[in-house]
């Protein structure tokens, strides 16, 4: 028998099916779960050194049921792209068998399942972790560094503050408005995002990117980072420090001219400050609960924004210029709403811009790209 065909004849049968794709999704998902898995454990034990009785799995029955309806708006809002897709682009319409199947080959395809699950499942986790670790920074670092990122904002901006550059510019009702509005639409355009990235098949390893940055920026700037740079922002300026308020001025034109202002025909009530209060509020009770913590500096508005823009870049001109278009909103609107110093933003540009180029070395090492990308 030739020398090929016995080597043929002994090597395993290839690995397919269900079992090919669970295993590949395992490869794939691992650095992330790893990832989390950690920092669940270092949350957790940091909780415990100080001494609460708090742990990221608290209601957390609580936390899935919103993440869940947030997912089901989402699929439902992306399979609505998706059917448009189909019949404006690939003129296939929906009222036929074949815009039907593809819809289960393409849309519920058995790999993007099987590839988006674990990281469906464990997200909840991050978020909970990372709200564990925000609402702990005061009692391990008490907000302190306030007046030194007020006084390098000056010294960037030429002994000016920041949002009073910005003033000339936004400072109308229902420019602050909408601001506002846009900053509050965050949320849902991280989590779109977010679920994009974890369905996503298109772009294996723009996924594995995103998904272990997104991980590390949460985790390393939105803990690490925010416990080592502890400060509660210009909005809460006066009640962390107690000396004369540089940001009177800002936030009396955000509670006196615009707050309550009538713009196209109601009024106007910015959820920013209603947020400020509600945080505030539960900071001063002691609530350990989910999305109660305040920080300042690193701003993960910022750095969570950026890498949307950055990823949104992946998929052609009229997307990199809407994600960096919302960046942009998002950066200027977290000066000019109070919630962050400029350096703030400023810290979390270099932080990601930093992470996403490491991550994108790691994962264009060959070992790393055979380990989490192989499909044998």
């Amino acid at each position: 028998m030739p020398a090929s065909l016995e080597l043929s004849a002994s090597l395993p049968p290839a690995r397919s099916g269900w079992r090919a794709s669970i295993l590949a999704s395992l490869r794939e998902n691992s650095p992330s779960y790893l990832l989390i898995v950690l920092y669940l454990i270092g949350a957790d034990s940091l909780s415990a050194w100080v001494g609460t009785p708090h742990r990221s799995f608290d209601r957390i029955g609580f936390s899935y049921d919103g993440y869940i309806a947030i997912c089901v708006a989402m699929l439902s809002v992306a399979f609505i792209i998706w059917i448009v897709h189909l019949s404006l682009v690939r003129k296939i319409s929906i009222q036929t068998r074949a815009a039907w199947r593809l819809v289960g080959t393409e849309f519920f395809a058995r790999d993007r399942i099987l590839l988006a699950l674990p990281i469906l499942a464990i997200w909840p986790v991050l978020a909970r972790a990372f709200s564990l670790v925000k609402a702990l920074i005061p009692a391990i670092h008490p907000f302190s560094l306030d007046p030194f990122l007020h006084d390098l904002d000056r010294l960037l901006h030429f002994g000016y503050d920041p949002w009073t550059l910005l003033q000339p510019i936004l400072g109308y009702p229902v420019v602050t408005w909408a601001i506002d509005f846009l900053y509050a639409l965050w949320l849902f355009v991280m989590y779109f995002a977010i679920l994009l990235q974890i369905t996503s098949t298109r772009d294996r390893r723009l996924r594995a990117q995103f998904l272990i940055v997104s991980v590390l920026a949460w985790t390393l700037l939105g803990g690490v980072g925010a416990t080592l740079l502890s400060s509660a922002g210009p909005c809460y300026y006066a009640l962390v420090v107690g000396t004369p308020d540089p940001y009177a001025a800002q936030m009396a034109y955000l509670r006196e001219t615009v707050q309550g202002a009538v713009v196209l025909g109601k009024e106007i009530n910015l959820i920013a400050l209603t947020v400020q209060d509600m945080l505030w509020d539960f900071y001063q009770e002691g609530d350990f609960g989910f999305g109660r913590g305040i920080s300042a500096a690193p701003s993960m508005h910022v750095a969570s924004t950026w890498m949307i823009a950055r990823m949104a870049q992946c998929y052609g001109r009229k997307a990199a210029i809407a994600g960096w278009s919302f960046f942009g909103v998002i950066l200027v609107g977290s000066v000019h709403l109070g919630w962050h110093y400029a350096v703030d933003g400023y810290i979390s540009i270099v932080a990601i811009w930093a992470l996403w180029r490491l991550t994108g070395w790691w994962l264009d090492r060959p070992r790393v790209k055979a380990f989490l990308f192989s499909r044998a």
